[in-house]
């Protein structure tokens, strides 16, 4: 995607993994988010035909973020965005020179342990 105006590009957004802390908790411990790497990004709003589209493919996206394209960032990841926490379902790549990742999210307190 090479037409996202830079100017959008106001907020910041980490990627990472998740590790086991362990405590004195009857669980034993809990995850927490381990940054890895942190990016600024720019909020993106789908076009109506894109909607439709992931509607037809039962895509259940609650963010899209531009993001410059960075080789790192995989599906493999977790984001962390304005405090909440993310499941990363899909990136639209691009690898040309000065242009975008679209990256489509899913809130993490919403996906069931199967996801």
């Amino acid at each position: 995607m090479l037409n996202y105006d830079i100017t959008r590009m106001k907020q910041r957004v980490e990627f990472g993994t998740y590790d086991f802390v362990e405590d004195d908790t009857i669980s034993g411990g809990h995850e927490t988010f381990k940054p890895l790497t942190t990016v600024w990004c720019g909020e993106y709003t789908n076009t109506q035909t894109q909607t439709f589209d992931n509607l037809g493919t039962h895509v259940n996206a609650d963010l899209v973020l531009a993001i410059r394209h960075n080789p790192d960032v995989n599906k493999k990841l977790s984001a962390k965005y304005k405090d909440h926490e993310y499941k990363i379902i899909a990136i639209n790549s691009d690898d040309r020179l000065n242009a975008f990742d679209l990256v489509t999210l899913q809130d993490k307190s919403g996906l069931s342990n199967n996801s």
